[in-house]
């Protein structure tokens, strides 16, 4: 006759004298192919699913480990990069130099190329001499630049300088980066140096047009440096 695997077998335990049973299942051995069959204890089946149901070890939380993607940072994260960064260089701190390697000279005198880099306003006032300018100066490579060197001669280069009344005026440099005009300009106006698509501009409005006044070699009355390139 055919053995039931599920019959149940009492375990006898004698212990001072009392008989006490511990009741078990019979199951098969998975896998075996011999027809042997297994007794295991009743308090280790799962009362939902029958022996086995639910044994062994849990499974992992989808995607596994401490964070998404099974490591300890998702999949395609990286450190995050330092806030900021190195400043700029200001295009003011450089050394004195003339750029252009050519200085003023005296058969220039009294001429459009005269005098680059100085004062022509409080010059021509100061002498009696020359025309009357509302708006004078030169327009360098960099910012700390000699008087008498010759300034930029770009023909690209445009002074756009704009009146309290909105007109605007625009002026090309010479060939030594002069640049003057004796057009009426309603004060205070403000100005700008245009070159290529790209452009330097004061950061107030100026109530004097002698711009290399302030604008000298090492700068005055707060300006940087000269009338400077963008």
């Amino acid at each position: 006759m055919r053995k039931n695997p599920f019959s149940l077998v009492f375990i006898l335990m004698a212990c001072s004298g009392d008989v006490r049973a511990e009741p078990e299942f019979v199951v098969p051995t998975v896998g075996g192919g011999t027809g042997q069959s297994q007794a295991v204890p009743m308090a280790n089946l799962n009362t939902a699913g029958g022996a086995g149901a639910g044994a062994g070890p849990q499974e992992p939380a989808a995607g596994g480990g401490p964070a998404a993607g099974g490591g300890p940072a998702a999949a395609g994260s990286s450190a995050p990069e330092p806030a900021g960064g190195a400043p700029e260089p200001s295009p003011y701190d450089t050394p004195t130099s003339c750029s252009s390697g050519d200085y003023y000279e005296d058969d220039d005198d009294e001429s459009p190329q005269m005098r680059p880099g100085n004062a022509c306003i409080t010059c021509h006032d100061r002498d009696d001499e020359g025309p009357s300018f509302t708006i004078a100066g030169t327009v360098y490579p960099t910012a700390h630049e000699p008087d008498d060197c010759d300034g930029a001669d770009d023909s690209d280069i445009l002074i756009v300088i704009t009146g309290a009344d909105g007109e605007v005026l625009e002026l090309d440099v010479n060939s030594v980066g002069n640049f003057y005009s004796s057009a009426r300009v309603a004060l205070p106006f403000w100005a700008k140096v245009v070159m290529a698509g790209r452009e330097r501009a004061m950061g107030h409005a100026e109530m004097s047009g002698d711009c290399n006044a302030c604008h000298t070699e090492a700068g005055a009355n707060g300006a940087p440096g000269r009338v400077m390139l963008p």
